[in-house]
């Protein structure tokens, strides 16, 4: 076996370890800076395809909301720019490949609507 072989024998049997660790630090810190449901559902649908507009529509936020979260999330290390598309955004891994629940907009529309009604 050549060396270039083993070192990339050595690399893929290292890959689901590394992916395991990686996993494991990348929950905490996605619970504690995704702050609310639409901000989960506009992680999620940051796929690397969608525009800035498409996300927004799909999470109920505004398209400059999502710009600004890109650019947080980029620079934290938890998205990062997207390979398909110049301009757009592409998470490390989906919420819902990492066992996390991500609420529908309508779901988080009527949360919102009943704790205004709780609070008249």
């Amino acid at each position: 076996m050549a060396v270039d072989e083993q070192i990339l024998a050595e690399l893929r049997s290292q890959t689901p370890w590394l992916r395991l660790l990686g996993i494991q630090a990348l929950r905490p810190v996605l619970a504690q800076v995704l702050r609310n449901d639409r901000h989960r559902l506009a992680y999620e649908l940051s796929d690397g395809n969608r525009t800035s507009r498409q996300v927004a529509e799909g999470a109920g936020v505004g398209a400059a909301t999502v710009s600004r979260l890109w650019s947080e999330w980029i620079a934290l290390g938890i998205c990062m720019p997207s390979r398909q598309q110049a301009g757009r955004a592409e998470h490390l891994a989906s919420l819902s490949s990492l066992g996390i629940e991500i609420a529908s907009v309508a779901q988080s529309s009527s949360q919102a609507s009943r704790a205004v009604d709780t609070h008249e």
